[in-house]
């Protein structure tokens, strides 16, 4: 169902010849993943009382996945400069909240060429997103070995 709406968002007739651009993979995170990223959050050395799955690029640096430990809160962001930019797009309270919207995300639902309820969140769709394999690449290289919050390239 996501893929037909997917394509339904690619809009009029292609150029002759022209190929349509792959449509963002709408398999779900899953618990497994969602964990993982919850257990790095939680345990890595954290800057300024904030751990991330962020890029820390120069400028507008896409979407990162936060948590606050002095708030006990994690939250989905613009980020620039690696940094979160408020306002945030969406905030849990708890792990548990955050473990739980996460493993149900996909690529196609965190691509921004989905409407959503977030204001703002369509801006700049598939630029910089979180990806399955951006986190699993992330956390691949950073693993929960106490690296620096601020980690992504």
């Amino acid at each position: 169902m996501l893929r037909r709406l997917l394509r339904g968002l690619g809009g009029g007739a292609r150029a002759k010849g022209a190929r349509a651009a792959p449509l963002p993979d709408d398999t779900p995170f899953g618990e497994d993943l969602a964990g993982r990223v919850v257990a790095f959050l939680e345990t890595t050395s954290a800057v300024w009382g904030e751990a991330a799955i962020v890029r820390t690029h120069r400028d507008y640096t896409g979407h990162g996945l936060f948590h606050d430990r002095a708030a006990g809160r994690f939250f989905l962001s613009r980020s620039l400069d690696g940094w979160p930019c408020a306002p945030e797009y969406l905030c849990f309270a708890d792990a548990a909240g955050f473990r739980r919207w996460l493993a149900a995300q996909s690529d196609a639902s965190l691509s921004g060429q989905v409407p959503s309820d977030i204001p703002g969140f369509e801006r700049d769709p598939g630029n910089q997103r979180i990806t399955r394999s951006f986190v699993e690449d992330d956390l691949r290289r950073h693993g929960n070995d106490g690296a620096s919050g601020r980690q992504g390239s």
